[in-house]
């Protein structure tokens, strides 16, 4: 039900602009956030999809490519949850993409 145009209907909606600086800052974030948490060494590439789901606030869904220490690159799917009223976010979900699923 991504056409759904009733906000807070629960479905993900794509970003109108999903390369925008500030996508590309939130998703760097989640990057830099998630090697704090796990001690990886993972850099930021570029941002391959973008959505946004209205919750308390905003959750981004991306699916991003980025390299490791040994510049093996790989897709990852990230969700950043931020309530920009409050200056929050949270990087609620992390996971490298298998190559079926990317």
């Amino acid at each position: 039900m991504a056409s759904d145009p009733v906000p807070g209907a629960g479905g993900y909606t794509p970003v109108k602009d999903p390369q925008s600086p500030r996508m590309k800052e939130l998703a760097e974030w989640a990057v830099a956030d998630y090697n704090k948490k796990e001690g990886t060494h993972l850099r930021f590439v570029c941002i391959l999809e973008c959505e946004s789901q209205i919750v308390e606030g905003v959750n981004y869904r991306f699916i991003l490519k980025a390299t490791d220490e040994k510049d093996n690159e790989g897709n990852y799917e990230a969700i950043v949850w931020e309530k920009t009223w409050e200056d929050f976010k949270e990087l609620v979900y992390f996971k490298q993409l298998l190559l079926a699923e990317s």
